[in-house]
């Protein structure tokens, strides 16, 4: 199922907005580029935040706003509507693959987080859950990530080859995409503090 995966632990639970190609040929969620940049923020989750939570992606459950699988080549488009994601099938179908969560909801980018809130206006996540939004986990929204957590400045790919020779461009991408998840990674722990 490229959709969901229920984790080992019913302690959170990542939602994203729909599988898409890299999720439909892995046959399992947050595949391709999501799936990598998870796997390093759930790292990075473990070694800050992980006294009281589980942050492996065995233990987290992991689902979608979005059952279908959504990409331009299959479908014209990479996700589903707002008025898609909100008919009842889909949140009953949700609600049901996050009832057993009992600590934290991520949602990741806005499909995830409408629905959640829907299901947490109707009532159907419990009040003790907690429920966190992060920008999604794919490059494009986390490249708006200008800042690290030290607050310094995150320069372009182009600034640190001009700086620093002696770095190739994949490898300057990789260091700043770990800044960026770091950057998350501090959110959600600033959130978890409250």
């Amino acid at each position: 199922m490229c959709h969901y995966q229920k984790g080992t632990k019913n302690e959170v639970a990542f939602v994203f907005s729909c599988p898409g190609a890299a999720e439909e040929a892995a046959n399992k969620p947050a595949a391709g580029r999501t799936g990598t940049n998870l796997h390093q923020l759930l790292t990075i989750l473990s070694q800050e935040y992980g006294d009281n939570i589980e942050w492996s992606r065995e233990a987290i459950t992991i689902t979608n706003a979005w059952s279908q699988v959504e990409y331009r080549e299959l479908t014209g488009r990479t996700e589903a509507t707002v008025r898609e994601v909100l008919t009842e099938e889909n949140l009953t179908r949700l609600e049901a693959e996050l009832r057993p969560v009992k600590k934290l909801i991520i949602t990741s980018g806005g499909r995830a987080a409408l629905v959640v809130k829907a299901l947490q206006s109707a009532g159907t996540i419990d009040d003790k859950v907690k429920v966190l939004q992060i920008r999604h986990l794919g490059l494009r929204a986390l490249n708006q990530i200008k800042v690290d957590v030290r607050g310094e400045p995150i320069l372009s790919v182009a600034d640190q080859l001009a700086k620093d020779h002696s770095l190739s461009s994949p490898q300057a991408g990789r260091e700043n995409t770990m800044k960026r998840l770091k950057v998350v990674a501090a959110e959600i722990g600033n959130k978890l503090r409250k």
